[in-house]
């Protein structure tokens, strides 16, 4: 393995999502932009609508045409990567967008959040007063479904068939639900 290609920017990243065929990349970061990278030229150009804290993650949809972004800030935005505008944004949550996941067939994204807060002299956890994993319709925006897991929520992927969901939170508690019954399988 050589290097190809190094392209800076003048942020933090801290996620990145590409095109299937590899010429697109995209760049969310620490001042809340994402950007838009052209691999074979390096050039990046940022999307103009941007989260109000840092943006944490992002996910393609499979057709390469919409990027959803998550933030600290608690929203995820819907981005037309093409037309370079918002879609629309969401609050998914009163605290950060941890982390997120697509499910296979690009249907549903899942979101995790979760402020940790101290419950007892053992530092153990309170629970969250919202839910902590949510999961929307990525072509509405609408929440399908929520889930509670004992915050912070770090971590989320969907099953290879798309009918599950585990999360799991800072103190290493896995859960799984089943997607079509909204019901936890495992823990």
């Amino acid at each position: 393995m050589k290097l190809d290609k190094t392209i800076n920017l003048a942020t933090g990243v801290l996620g990145l999502a590409g095109s299937a065929d590899g010429a697109r990349l995209y760049a969310v970061c620490m001042d809340g932009k994402i950007f838009e990278i052209i691999v074979e030229t390096g050039a990046v150009t940022p999307l103009p609508d941007a989260h109000t804290s840092y943006a944490s993650v992002c996910v393609l949809l499979p057709d390469g045409k919409t990027l959803i972004s998550g933030g600290y800030d608690g929203c995820l935005l819907w981005h037309d990567v093409a037309a370079k505008r918002l879609i629309r944004r969401v609050k998914a949550h009163d605290f950060w967008s941890w982390q997120m996941a697509l499910a296979p067939d690009g249907r549903r994204v899942a979101s995790v959040s979760g402020q940790f807060l101290v419950g007892s002299e053992k530092y153990e956890p309170a629970s969250s007063p919202s839910p902590t994993v949510r999961v929307y319709d990525t072509a509405s925006g609408k929440l399908v479904l929520s889930f509670e897991h004992l915050p912070p929520v770090l971590s989320t992927a969907f099953s290879p068939d798309g009918k599950h969901l585990a999360v799991a939170n800072m103190m290493g508690d896995v859960r799984i639900w089943n997607l079509a019954t909204g019901q936890m399988t495992a823990e």
